[in-house]
């Protein structure tokens, strides 16, 4: 068998073009199944979202984040802003009572596995109410013994997120 330049040549650029497309495919889809997620944004459970422009606590008078935009969403941590929607406290029943909103920033950290999806299991939300700037932070978690679709579940105390 004779040594061929143009066939080692051919070879060569065959095997450079392959490794080429095969080694970025792999980066994708590793990247792909590590940015976490923020599950239960829009009160589904197990539902996955990345950088959600709306976030959903609950029914009946719950507060609610709009107009989210996502200044970094990293593998440890994200920040985003946006408005916080709450109603008037005691005001009853819900269902006539009016929101207000407010400028909300949240932060997400805390990474847990769920399958081999990486979520934000910590949420915290800065607002001002008062007169002064405050925190109330919540977790990703079953909201009572035996559930098997997840809630964000904060503090009983203003703004009842």
């Amino acid at each position: 068998m004779r040594f061929s330049v143009k066939r080692f040549l051919i070879g060569a650029v065959l095997g450079v073009a392959l490794t080429a497309v095969v080694v970025p495919a792999t980066s994708i889809a590793a990247s792909a199944s590590t940015t976490p997620v923020m599950y239960a944004a829009h009160l589904d459970g197990w539902r996955g979202y990345v950088k959600p422009s709306n976030v959903f606590f609950g029914n009946g008078g719950a507060p609610y984040l709009t107009n989210l935009t996502w200044t970094s969403w990293k593998g440890t941590s994200a920040w985003g802003t946006g408005k916080l929607w709450t109603q008037k406290p005691g005001c009853a029943p819900s269902y006539k009572c009016a929101y207000y909103a407010r400028w909300a920033g949240v932060s997400m950290t805390n990474i847990r596995w769920h399958g081999s999806q990486r979520y934000y299991a910590r949420m915290a939300v800065e607002f001002y109410n008062a007169g002064a700037w405050r925190w109330a932070a919540g977790w990703l978690k079953y909201p009572f013994a035996g559930a098997t679709v997840p809630f964000w579940v904060f503090p009983a105390t203003f703004p009842y997120l």
